[in-house]
C-alpha cells in the first residue's frame, strides 16, 4: 500500500472524539490548579510595595517578639495571634522583607485551592465542579490576597478545610479520633481566623441538624461536644484579641458602612443599606458582576446563586445548609455590629459563593430543554467570563491596583 492510500484511509475512517473529551476533561482539573498556583506565585514575586494597611500591620510584626502582646497593636490594627506569631517568628529567622512576610498568605492561598479542587469533587458533580475550581482558581480576589500581608487567605484556607471536613462527616457516625481532630481543629481556628466563626457555627449547625434529621442522637450529642469546645475557645481568643485592640479604634465607624444595622441603637434595619450591603456581596468580593449598568450585571449572578441553592437543596439540604448558614451567621454578626459583611473582611464565604453558583448553573443546564443548550451557554457567558478573565489580566503584568475607598479591590457598586 502506497503513502497516498494509506493517508487516504487515515481520514477516511470514523473518528469518535468521546475518548479525547473524556481525556481533557479529566485533566482539567489539574490544569486549572496548576493555573491557579501560577498565577498566586506569580503576583507573589512581582513584590510589590506594601500599602497603608500591610505597613500598620508589618510594624506590629517586625518590632515585636513572637508572644509579646502586653500592649494594643499600633496603627488600629487587629490580627488573630496565630497569624501575629506565625508571622513573627518568620521575622525573627528570615528577617523582615516584603515576601517573607508574605510567605504565610501565599501558602494558604496555594492550599486553599488544592483542598476547594477536592471540596468541589466532593459536592458538585463533574460539570459544574469544574465551573467552580475554575472560579476559584481565577479568583481576582483570591489571587491577589494571597501575597497580602493580611490574614485574609488565611480565612479562606480554613474555611474551606472546615468545610471539607464538614461534608466528609455527613452521614456518617464519627469516630473518637475523628470527634476529637474536629474539636482541636475547631479549637485552633479562632486563633487563626476571625470569620472562622461564622463556618464553625454554620457547619456545626448542619452537623447536629443532620444527625437528628437520621435519628441519630448520639452523634448529635457528639457534634454538640465539639461545639462546646470551640465556643470555650472562641471566648477565650474574643476575650484576649479585644485586650489587643486599641479603645482608640476607629474601625467601626471605617467599617460602618458594612454593618446591616446603623449606629445609633434603637433603630430598625434599613431595609435599602441592608439590601445595598447583600448586594455589594456579590461584587466585593465574589467579584461576579462586570463594571457595566450594575443591575444587569449583577442579576445573572443572584439568579445562579438562587438557582444553586435550589438545586441543591434537592440534591442534599445538608450540603445547602452548610453553604448558606455561615453566610446567614455573618449577616446576623453585622446586624448586632460584631462583624462587617463586606469585602476582604468575609473573603472566606467566597469558596461558598462559587460553589452555589456552580450549582445554580446545572440548574440552568436542567431546565434548558434545547439541544443546543443556548440558554445555559448565553448565561454562563453574562455570568461568568468577566470573573474568569479578570483574575488572571490583573495578575499578568505590574498593572497598579486602585483601592476603593473601603480598601478593596473593586469600586463599590451598591454601598457608599
Amino acid at each position: 500500500m502506497d503513502w497516498a492510500t494509506t493517508f487516504r484511509s487515515f481520514w477516511a475512517r470514523p473518528i469518535n472524539p468521546e475518548p479525547l473529551v473524556r481525556a481533557v476533561l479529566g485533566r482539567l482539573p489539574r490544569t486549572l490548579i496548576v493555573i491557579g498556583l501560577m498565577l498566586r506565585l506569580l503576583v507573589f514575586l512581582q513584590d510589590r510595595s506594601l500599602w497603608f494597611d500591610e505597613m500598620s500591620l508589618w510594624g506590629n510584626i517586625a518590632q515585636e517578639s513572637p508572644f509579646r502582646f502586653d500592649h494594643p497593636l499600633t496603627g488600629d490594627q487587629l490580627a488573630p495571634f496565630g497569624f501575629l506569631v506565625i508571622e513573627r517568628m518568620i521575622a525573627s529567622v528570615y528577617g523582615t522583607g516584603r515576601m517573607a512576610m508574605r510567605l504565610v498568605p501565599l501558602l494558604a492561598g496555594m492550599g486553599a485551592l488544592v483542598l476547594f479542587a477536592r471540596l468541589a469533587a466532593r459536592v458538585l458533580p463533574e460539570r459544574p465542579a469544574l465551573l467552580a475550581l475554575a472560579l476559584f482558581a481565577l479568583s481576582d480576589d483570591l489571587i491577589y490576597y494571597s501575597s497580602e500581608l493580611k490574614p485574609y487567605s488565611v480565612d479562606v484556607f480554613v474555611a474551606v478545610g472546615l468545610v471539607l471536613a464538614t461534608v466528609a462527616s455527613l452521614g456518617v457516625s464519627p469516630t473518637p479520633r475523628w470527634a476529637a481532630l474536629m474539636a482541636l481543629a475547631t479549637a485552633l481556628a479562632p486563633w487563626w481566623s476571625f470569620p472562622s466563626t461564622f463556618i464553625i457555627g454554620g457547619c456545626g449547625l448542619t452537623l447536629v441538624a443532620e444527625s437528628l434529621a437520621r435519628g441519630r442522637r448520639g452523634d448529635a450529642l457528639v457534634w454538640t461536644a465539639v461545639g462546646l469546645v470551640w465556643f470555650a475557645s472562641f471566648v477565650v481568643a474574643y476575650r484576649a484579641s479585644k485586650a489587643i485592640l486599641t479603645p482608640f479604634t476607629t474601625m467601626y465607624a471605617f467599617w460602618d458602612f458594612a454593618f446591616l444595622s446603623p449606629v445609633e441603637p434603637g433603630r430598625w434595619l434599613d431595609a435599602s443599606k441592608a439590601s445595598g450591603i447583600l448586594l455589594e456581596m456579590v461584587v466585593n468580593p465574589l467579584n461576579l458582576a462586570a463594571p457595566v449598568n450594575r443591575w444587569l450585571a449583577v442579576a445573572p449572578a443572584i439568579l445562579l446563586l438562587f438557582g444553586g441553592a435550589v438545586w441543591l437543596a434537592k440534591r442534599s439540604p445538608a450540603i445547602v445548609l452548610a453553604a448558606i448558614a455561615p453566610m446567614l451567621l455573618n449577616a446576623i454578626a453585622s446586624e448586632l455590629k460584631f462583624y462587617p459583611l463586606h469585602g476582604r473582611l468575609s473573603l472566606g464565604l467566597v469558596p461558598l459563593g462559587f460553589l452555589l453558583v456552580a450549582a445554580g448553573t446545572e440548574w440552568i443546564w436542567r431546565l434548558d430543554p434545547s439541544r443546543s443548550k443556548l440558554v445555559y451557554k448565553v448565561l454562563l457567558v453574562l455570568a461568568l467570563a468577566y470573573p474568569l478573565l479578570a483574575g488572571p489580566y490583573e495578575s499578568i503584568g505590574r498593572r497598579p491596583r486602585e483601592f476603593n475607598a473601603h480598601g478593596d479591590l473593586h469600586a463599590n457598586v451598591f454601598v457608599r
